[in-house]
């Protein structure tokens, strides 16, 4: 009988020493995928999430502009008509 608690004993320890050697294989994995991916990443020298925003938001704006510039432009031109009344005061 105690042959036989030492044995499962054993494998139980045995057990717990393989998940936590498989717990440290799957972080080390994940590292080097991480590590992979990221260098693959900066090889395509893609543009970062922030700087992305920002010139979005410069092109929205620059599109709007752009908008209002265009409506000013089909505005026809008001000329303001010089009175002659201030031409004959300055006359006198």
């Amino acid at each position: 009988m105690v042959n036989k608690n030492k044995i499962l004993s054993d494998l139980s320890k045995i057990a717990v020493d393989a998940m936590s050697t498989f717990s440290g294989l799957k972080k080390e994995m994940e590292t080097l995928v991480s590590l992979k991916v990221n260098k693959i990443i900066n090889k395509m020298n893609l543009v970062k999430r922030d700087e992305f925003d920002i010139l979005k938001k410069m092109v929205q704006k620059v599109i709007i502009e752009n908008e209002e510039l265009k409506k000013i432009k089909k505005q026809p031109l008001v000329r303001k008509k010089k009175t002659l009344k201030k031409k004959k005061k300055a006359k006198n």
